[in-house]
């Protein structure tokens, strides 16, 4: 057995069209709606270019399987997660639509790694690394 990769992140927010919407309109992810929601309002799958759904955002008073177990308790930001890294590419695109949209944007260049990194916040408060793999000359 292995973990092979990362299957998906889960937003809970009181704001689910708005937090969709910073993925799709900011990003350029495709926003769905999650299967079994009646609305993206009650429950929203963001799918990658290869129509994986990687963020799954839903409403804060939705019930979770795990909920009982592990009761839900909101708060802003990462908390105990850090940040949520996603890989991307075509780097003077994205930094084009994040500055169109007023995002605030941390940039770490890593010369040793080939990686161009940029650190954003969504609208929740949780941190974004928006890796860009530069090609090796």
């Amino acid at each position: 057995m292995a973990v092979r990769t990362l299957d998906h992140v889960n937003i809970r927010t009181a704001d689910v069209p708005g937090t969709a919407a910073f993925f799709k309109d900011v990003l350029g992810l495709r926003a769905d709606t999650a299967p079994g929601a009646e609305s993206i309002a009650k429950g929203c799958w963001i799918h990658d270019p290869d129509d994986r759904p990687i963020i799954h955002i839903g409403p804060i008073e939705a019930r979770y399987p795990s909920d009982d177990a592990f009761p839900f308790h909101p708060a802003w930001g990462s908390g105990a997660v850090h940040h949520v890294a996603l890989e991307c590419d075509d780097l003077p695109v994205m930094l084009s639509r994040l500055t169109t949209a007023g995002v605030s944007v941390v940039r770490k260049d890593y010369p040793p790694a080939n990686l161009v990194q940029l650190f954003v916040e969504e609208r929740n408060g949780i941190i974004l690394e928006l890796n860009f793999r530069l090609e090796q000359a």
